[in-house]
């Protein structure tokens, strides 16, 4: 069975298969992607993410968020202009920013679709567990890329895959958890889209433009 990337558009084979997730492993990139046919509709997928509890006194998902936070505090000051990517229905990371004099500005596809937003530029965009749930990445990180001033940095985070087990990876369960990510696929997205730099520190993802 082959599928096509929607990364880099080149040819997939399957990678794993049960009763609820099919997924392929692209033969390029290396990026791993669900069957088109099980992605979630815009409602379905909307009512997936209500179930995140994520809020500004949730101490321990600042914890788990601190490596995008310190990395901004350590890099950025309160003359740099940043965007929270796909903030969610609470953006804690850019509030808690907000609160250390940042300024940043929020986005989010299905909870603050302020567009004009995205036609600014940025030197720093953060965007924490959401990368995994780009139906279409290629689209997004040509976006994030043209959005960053030059020697911005996209911060991501997300779990990456380490070649072993897929069957009993954890992360492949949540459905709308759509494409998944290698460090291979990063350094293919560093190369194909222009970034000049790229840390990959756990689960802390660092583009340069």
């Amino acid at each position: 069975m082959n599928s096509t990337c929607p990364l880099c558009s080149n040819n997939g084979s399957l990678l794993y298969q049960d009763d609820k997730h099919t997924f392929y492993q692209c033969n390029v990139c290396k990026g791993i992607y669900r069957d088109p046919d099980q992605l979630l509709k815009k409602v379905e997928e909307k009512d997936r993410y209500y179930l995140h509890q994520n809020h500004i006194n949730d101490h321990g998902y600042i914890k788990f968020a601190d490596p995008i936070i310190s990395f901004v505090k350590n890099n950025f000051d309160s003359n740099h202009k940043g965007l929270d990517f796909g903030a969610g229905h609470t953006p804690v990371i850019s509030e808690i920013l907000k609160r250390s004099n940042f300024k940043v500005e929020i986005y989010d596809p299905l909870f603050f679709e302020n567009k004009k937003v995205l036609e600014e530029k940025y030197d720093f965009i953060t965007s924490c567990e959401v990368i995994e749930h780009f139906y279409n990445p290629k689209k997004e990180f040509e976006l994030l890329y043209k959005m960053l001033n030059p020697k911005g940095k996209l911060i991501c985070m997300t779990d990456i895959f380490n070649g072993l087990n897929f069957d009993t990876w954890h992360y492949k369960t949540d459905p709308t958890h759509v494409f998944l990510y290698q460090k291979e696929t990063f350094q293919w997205i560093k190369k194909h889209f222009g970034f000049s730099g790229i840390i990959i520190e756990g689960r802390l993802i660092v583009l340069t433009r």
